[in-house]
């Protein structure tokens, strides 16, 4: 299984083991434990800070550039073959990042500001395509094509996959949970407190979907239901039961193979958001 959170900065910080701790910082992590982090850039809105590299650490928390060169590094998840795919938000492109770190741009048409990337068992890509609202579909050889234009789609962040095949997607500019089926045909599936969505991941039946704007982590079945899954909606770094912690606009979600979460967010925990670096990444770890 792979681990794919989007996108940080490069401040490392120790791993802790309290029921929600401390561990890397934003990062994708391979089934050998390493973990490979996005370099997204210090503010958003300033091309001079965006990210250019993707750093590879090792479960001992080594840590070295991957590659380099890239320009906004965002969303990110592997094929079936051990290849990284990496948006560029501020290029407009994907990147296919081979094992040994060097990359080209695998596809550019119609890619407008991506985000998260899913792949499926083909290794067919699905952006979410954030400037563009659209979710594009993009083909092993790099053809590009729209999958799923809507009204509804409000700067796509987060994408997940069900065992179906159907789509799900996380507004950033609001707080919707969207269902993308089969067919490209688009729905609401649930609004989720808070607005400002980050990143979302199917698991078990289940979506667990990051709410910036409230601090948490809330569950969503597959029927639209909500709950609270993790935070108090405070901000802060607040360790413990993760109903009892508390977090720094979260943004980004991942499941690791033992059913542990993981979730990145802004190191400050007062002031302004619009500081993205350093970012940490925090563990919710799996009921025993």
């Amino acid at each position: 299984m792979v681990l794919a959170l989007g996108a940080g900065s490069a401040d490392l910080l120790p791993a802790q083991e309290e029921a929600v701790g401390l561990i890397v910082d934003t990062f994708c992590a391979d089934l050998d434990g390493v973990v490979y982090v996005a370099d997204f850039g210090s503010i958003l809105s300033d091309p001079e800070t965006m990210g250019t590299r993707v750093f590879r650490i090792t479960s001992d928390g080594d840590a070295e550039v991957f590659a380099s060169g890239l320009k906004g590094a965002s969303g990110n998840e592997f094929d079936s073959e051990g290849n990284l795919f990496q948006s560029n938000i501020r290029g407009n492109f994907i990147s296919k990042i081979a094992p040994d770190g060097t990359w080209s741009e695998f596809a550019r048409d119609g890619i407008e500001g991506p985000v998260g990337i899913v792949i499926d068992e083909d290794d067919v890509l699905f952006v979410a395509n954030c400037h563009g609202n659209t979710v594009r579909r993009v083909t092993p050889a790099g053809g590009s094509s729209v999958f799923a234009q809507d009204p509804l789609l409000k700067c796509p962040n987060g994408i997940t996959m069900d065992e179906d095949h159907n789509l799900y997607v996380a507004n950033f500019d609001n707080g919707d949970v969207l269902k993308i089926a089969r067919d490209g045909g688009v729905s609401r599936l649930a609004t989720v407190p808070g607005g400002n969505n980050g990143h979302l991941v199917y698991h078990q039946g289940s979506l667990y979907v990051v709410a910036r704007g409230s601090h948490r982590i809330y569950r969503v079945t597959l029927a639209g239901e909500i709950e609270v899954f993790a935070g108090t909606g405070k901000r802060g770094r607040d360790d413990g039961p993760a109903l009892e912690a508390t977090f720094s606009y979260p943004n980004d979600i991942d499941v690791g193979p033992d059913g542990s979460f993981y979730v990145n967010e802004i190191a400050a925990t007062n002031g302004p958001h619009t500081n993205l670096a350093p970012m940490v990444v925090r563990r919710i770890r799996a009921a025993p």
